[in-house]
């Protein structure tokens, strides 16, 4: 039977909170570095990254922090700053060497910044340089990626070659409750992408197949805080059917490798991968006017608007829904744009297409007109021809 409606649940994950940084502190670490005043430097550009730790002082001793399951370590060593992630500890010879093989190769990368060590069996992801050379922009650089690398690949490392892992950060684990919310999604996605890609089988449109892949995996990613290899292996699979630029058959294949493996995850193994998770640093990007402008702008939505008209009406509520999803995926917002993205799902949950593509197709023009962005008067103009209803 095709799919009539598709359920939009509201996330298990803890969403994290807005928290403004304070960019005068980022300007005056830069003053500091030019007047050569280093450790100033280095301090206030943390201040600036870390705004719920207050004044920070390396003098007093290192400083830990708790990306997801890694721990960063920052201290200062005589005139040098040192930031470095412990990920694992290598055991016999043979796993020792396919671990390598995947540590080098993976993490590894010429003009990165920070870089995979090996130290007397410890592999670690670290950073070192002298504090005149430190420049804040060098610093958050680093520590914008550097703690998300770890956090993405340690808890992989330990399930996929059994290493020890002895400076890892606990999950908490998912409450009944909440754990009967995430196989209930989990059983009830899988099912529908898989009848959702029978569909795209049958349209052989692109756009269809972009919009199905993008929902395929950042559903899963908004609504569930998972982590280790099962996160990896649907990062690998959504890495070939989200690339709008891979053969289109290859697309399709790739992503009907992954909706039969997600499938045949079992309660035991998706409950082992799921935790809630603590961040130094946000893990999502800091949403602005300009990506709602691009995402739910006339532009964008010029060509929803011609699938609505010919009677595409599965299509246009498909690419508004993955839209919406993606801006909560990978973007936090102020508490008004994030509420009105999270109605608009609501509203459209388990609704006929045509309804959803005609509600979703009115909310992105009025969460634009309040909170995105027009690059200029042209795209203004477009904005408000528009049809409202």
């Amino acid at each position: 039977m095709a799919l009539t409606a598709l359920t939009l649940p509201t996330p298990v994950r803890r969403r994290p909170v807005l928290v403004k940084r304070d960019y005068g502190l980022r300007d005056q670490a830069i003053e500091a570095h030019d007047r050569g005043e280093y450790q100033a430097a280095v301090e206030q550009t943390l201040a600036y990254l870390l705004p719920e730790h207050g004044n920070i002082d390396l003098a007093a001793g290192e400083l830990c922090l708790v990306q997801g399951t890694a721990r960063v370590h920052i201290a200062l060593i005589d005139d040098r700053l040192s930031v470095s992630a412990l990920l694992a500890r290598l055991p016999d010879a043979d796993r020792a060497t396919a671990a390598l093989r995947y540590f080098l190769g993976r993490l590894s990368s010429t003009g990165q910044l920070f870089q995979p060590r090996l130290r007397e069996h410890a592999i670690a992801l670290e950073f070192e340089d002298r504090l005149p050379l430190l420049h804040p922009q060098k610093l958050i650089e680093v520590l914008q990626r550097l703690p998300l690398e770890a956090d993405s690949h340690d808890a992989w490392l330990s399930e996929q070659f059994q290493l020890v892992t002895p400076d890892r950060a606990p999950l908490t684990d998912l409450d009944e409750a909440e754990w009967e919310r995430a196989w209930a999604f989990w059983s009830a996605h899988w099912a529908a992408i898989e009848e959702l890609m029978l569909e795209s089988r049958r349209r052989r449109s692109l756009r269809f197949l972009d919009a199905l892949g993008s929902l395929a995996v950042n559903q899963v990613r908004y609504l569930l805080p998972l982590h280790g290899a099962l996160r990896a292996e649907l990062a690998e699979h959504s890495d070939t059917y989200t690339d709008q630029e891979e053969d289109p058959n290859r697309r399709d294949a790739a992503l009907a490798r992954c909706i039969k493996s997600m499938r045949l995850v079992e309660p035991d193994r998706l409950r082992a991968a799921l935790g809630h998770a603590k961040y130094a640093f946000c893990p999502l990007q800091e949403g602005t006017a300009s990506m709602i402008a691009s995402m739910l702008g006339p532009h964008r939505l010029q060509g929803t608007g011609e699938l609505r008209a010919s009677g595409r009406h599965l299509e246009a509520a498909l690419e508004l829904i993955a839209d919406f999803i993606y801006l909560l995926t990978y973007q936090v917002w102020p508490e008004a744009i994030e509420r009105a993205l999270r109605e608009a799902l609501d509203q459209a949950s388990d609704k006929p297409w045509r309804e959803v593509a005609d509600l979703l197709w009115q909310q992105a023009i009025q969460i634009n007109r309040q909170h995105g962005q027009s690059t200029d008067e042209q795209q203004a103009n477009e904005l408000a021809a528009l049809p409202f209803d």
